[in-house]
């Protein structure tokens, strides 16, 4: 009797040895994923990206004969790295529903806008100290200049709408001028 309790307690240490040895692969794999970075135009206020694919949309200042159009301050498109870095316009779906802005003009040439898929955070387009716009956010505590948000989706069966597991949002720290990341969940 001693002898089979002591063969399930060893079976029971070996499947669990193998189901976390199992997860570690699942998350090790999942972080291997490598996303290219676009090349920056003087223009590019930040990227997005999502678990998807490796295609990037890109939010730019709307510049027409040199200057801002103020009625659209923001280009947003996508770079298909899929697709040898094809560069393409959103379809109006996406740019209502889920890549798209929602800007509200405020004074000096400063703006306020939401991303159409999460309006829950408020981004700031105004100009630093050298007169070039960047796009700020305080996503949970610390203030950024954003350059890059990244959206990691849950996998799903029905695709009907995206399910995200978190935002991370990246950028320079306007205090202490180093890199950082705030992740938030919806």
């Amino acid at each position: 009797m001693h002898f089979k309790v002591a063969n399930s307690r060893v079976i029971n240490i070996i499947v669990l040895i193998l189901i976390v040895f199992l997860f570690n692969c699942k998350l090790a794999a999942q972080s291997k994923q490598q996303f290219p970075v676009p090349l920056a135009s003087p223009n590019q206020l930040f990227y997005l990206q999502r678990t998807q694919n490796i295609n990037t949309i890109i939010y730019e200042l709307n510049i027409e004969n040199g200057k801002l159009n103020t009625e659209t301050p923001i280009d947003i498109f996508w770079i298909l790295f899929t697709e040898n870095e094809k560069r393409e316009n959103l379809t109006a779906m996406e740019k209502e529903f889920v890549y798209g802005v929602k800007i509200k003009p405020l004074e000096k040439k400063e703006y306020q806008f939401t991303l159409a898929a999460y309006p829950k955070i408020n981004l700031h387009l105004a100009k630093d100290s050298v007169q070039k716009y960047h796009v700020y956010v305080t996503p949970a505590k610390r203030q950024m200049k954003l350059t890059k948000v990244y959206i990691e989706e849950k996998s799903s069966h029905f695709k009907l709408e995206p399910n995200v597991e978190f935002i991370e949002f990246c950028g320079i720290d306007l205090i202490t001028g180093l890199e950082i990341i705030e992740r938030i969940t919806p």
